[in-house]
């Protein structure tokens, strides 16, 4: 079976495997099936059909972010430094006194998700 090469970068890529993941739904095939009848690799159809489907048909998967231990707690009514929304579904409160390395690493989590 061959696989699919990106010579022509990604945006040729994104629009080969676009049109064959809305062909593959089309034909009423399962993913298997339409990669054996067209000489494609079913992990990559996977993938790409992934990778392009979007958020809303992504799961939403927690990552576990290890903190340091404080002694200042957070108290209800008490004004925080910086809060930031990402995605109009996650929110961050960081309070002004704040683990600059823990903020840094719930950063570089999200960035990578």
């Amino acid at each position: 079976m061959t696989k699919h090469k990106t010579g022509g970068g990604l945006a040729r890529s994104r629009r080969h495997w676009q049109t064959h993941i809305k062909a593959q739904e089309k034909s009423g095939l399962s993913r298997a099936e339409y990669c054996r009848r067209h000489d494609l690799s079913y992990h990559t159809l996977t993938y790409w059909q992934r990778k392009l489907s979007g958020p809303s048909r992504q799961h939403t998967q927690l990552i576990p972010v290890p903190m340091e231990r404080t002694t200042q707690h957070y108290q209800p009514g008490q004004s925080s430094g910086i809060k930031i929304l990402l995605n109009n579904r996650i929110a961050i409160e960081v309070g002004e006194e704040f683990s600059p390395r823990t903020l840094s690493r719930i950063l570089s989590v999200l960035e990578n998700r």
